[in-house]
């Protein structure tokens, strides 16, 4: 059996990757990193909507079975969960650490990241965090799977030449909302091997209603072109584990079959029809989706297999409907 490929980040060699750290870090005094734009001081620990200063902040991290079979192997997804979210999703099953404490202030604000941080989650600097990593590959994992890494970025860039040269070798998996600055992929090209966003809504007006983000739609789009740009379609590797590529997932929504729909053929047509999509028949109500009378239900057998023809009408041809019960985790 021919060798699995090495990660890309050994190619593009821990001194770039450095060099990559150190300006992603500088320019966290006004910070940019995610679309939010926000422009305050995280070096100085100010915060706004990530609730994330200096140091990146983490939930957990473990082996985790429950995510595409292809992610998880044999031997889990070293899935590493970074506390807070860009995105303020009303319907969020992480919302105990993926959402602020209490409402971080409005705009021209300079919250306290101390005060709206979420409890359950600790702050790790670069050494700590390359630690973590080695120690989910000393474990058998498969891959580093970087769940909601859009606003850490910086920090993951700083630990990773750290790791590299501590011998990190297995695959990163960036797995994000979707709502990602693209000066933020840039700095993971080369970098990441696997991209894991989320597509979650089409419409402007529903993105400002459930994730507080009207502009998701538009960066979501932006955003998988890049990743697809990047990485190309997912390529599996003998045993049927993921080495490179895109996978996208949907979560399908109570009476929302057309923002699939529109989402399926925006993937088929301007990604390619072999980009890997998981349709994902998880939801359920959770966090403040009960203040959204149209959300306080799970979404029908019905609309469930509506959701997946119109991934097959749009063309696409590499559709994961495998275990649609299983519960995954999405920010």
């Amino acid at each position: 059996m021919p060798a699995a490929p090495s990660p890309a980040y050994l190619a593009l060699g821990a001194t770039e990757i450095r060099r990559r750290a150190e300006r992603a870090v500088a320019s966290l005094a006004s910070c940019r990193a995610c679309p939010r734009g926000c422009a305050v001081d995280r070096l100085r620990g100010v915060a706004r909507v990530c609730a994330t200063g200096r140091y990146a902040r983490v939930a957990s991290y473990y082996p985790h079975f429950g995510e595409e079979d292809c992610l998880r192997g044999a031997s889990g997804s070293g899935t590493i969960f970074f506390a807070s979210c860009n995105l303020r999703c009303v319907f969020c099953q992480n919302h105990d650490f993926s959402q602020p404490a209490r409402a971080v202030r409005g705009a021209g604000s300079h919250a306290n990241p101390a005060a709206s941080a979420p409890a359950l989650a600790r702050e790790l600097g670069p050494e700590a965090l390359a630690r973590v990593m080695l120690l989910l590959q000393a474990r058998g994992c498969h891959n580093i799977n970087l769940v909601t890494p859009e606003h850490v970025v910086p920090q993951i860039l700083e630990a990773l030449p750290i790791a590299i040269e501590q011998g990190l070798r297995v695959p990163l998996v960036y797995n994000t909302s979707g709502y990602d600055a693209l000066e933020s992929l840039a700095l993971m090209d080369g970098v990441v091997d696997l991209y894991l966003p989320d597509f979650k809504l089409w419409s402007p007006e529903l993105s400002a209603r459930y994730l507080s983000a009207r502009d998701y739609p538009e960066v979501a789009r932006l955003a998988l072109r890049e990743m697809h740009r990047q990485v190309g379609a997912l390529a599996l590797d003998a045993s049927g584990v993921a080495r490179r590529g895109l996978l996208v997932r949907h979560l399908v929504m109570p009476g929302l079959v057309e923002e699939a729909r529109s989402i399926f053929r925006f993937i088929a047509r301007e990604l390619s029809p072999d980009t890997a999509v998981n349709v994902m028949g998880q939801y359920h109500p959770a966090h403040r989706s009960g203040q959204h009378r149209e959300l306080a239900r799970r979404p029908t057998p019905h609309e469930l297999e509506a959701a997946r023809e119109a991934a097959r009408e749009a063309g696409l041809t590499r559709i994961d409907a495998s275990a649609p019960e299983r519960l995954f985790v999405y920010l």
